[in-house]
């Protein structure tokens, strides 16, 4: 059954009554995962819903018993529309060592802000806070090693205070390289055009994890002393 409403000609609703919608297959991509729980599956079609003569949105329902969710698919394009995103998103949480979390929670904080940015499609403006979440993490990081320094860490630039007080070869070589990508997710021009967001995020993992190490052996030489 189709259902159409018409508003100065700009939307059309076209749902399913007891039985699926089938005026579907020109879309260009249909749902193989639930946004919100993420999990792969083949969800029920309940709605089409055009928007305006541009935009299209597929309203999904996830089959799942836990989830049950309803989520919308958005094409764009007036022949063959093309897939553009999906809403709502459940934000998924990055997880970090207890040691990093105790050393630095701001860093957890942005990174999450970030991460979530990300996840809502926002790609031009996370890189930013990627790049303020990896300051935070070295000063505090350099200020626990030399808490005599804290004001002039706290003011100095990031590139200099790695290239100063980092002394472990493994975090000092990743969190540069770190701070080049970051560097360039703030300026107009790109200097690592082959790289990207996921580089970045790859490269502060990186350094979590040699940091991370780094803490756990100094705990150790401290509790187990002879």
């Amino acid at each position: 059954m189709a259902v159409n409403y018409h508003e100065e000609d700009a939307i059309e609703l076209i749902h399913k009554d007891n039985n699926p919608i089938t005026n579907y297959n020109y879309l260009s991509f249909l749902p193989d995962k639930c946004p919100v729980c993420s999990y792969s599956l083949s969800p029920e079609y309940l709605l089409i819903y055009h928007k305006n003569h541009f935009t299209t949105e597929l309203l999904c329902g996830c089959p799942r018993e836990v989830c049950r969710s309803l989520f919308f698919a958005v094409y764009e394009g007036t022949n063959n529309p093309i897939f553009s995103r999906f809403y709502p998103y459940s934000k998924v949480e990055k997880d970090f060592p207890e040691e990093v979390i105790e050393l630095s929670p701001d860093f957890v904080e942005i990174y999450s802000q970030a991460y979530h940015s990300e996840q809502e499609g926002l790609d031009m403006i996370c890189g930013v806070g990627y790049r303020k979440a990896l300051e935070h993490l070295i000063k505090d990081f350099t200020i626990q090693q030399y808490p005599d320094d804290a004001d002039k860490i706290e003011k100095m630039p990031l590139q200099q205070c790695i290239q100063k007080y980092i002394e472990q070869s493994d975090i000092k070589d990743m969190a540069e390289r770190a701070v080049w990508l970051g560097n360039d997710e703030t300026h107009y021009v790109r200097k690592w055009g082959d790289k990207d967001i996921k580089d970045l995020k790859n490269l502060i993992d990186l350094t979590v994890y040699y940091l991370s190490m780094t803490l756990k052996a100094r705990q150790y030489r401290e509790e187990m002393v002879r």
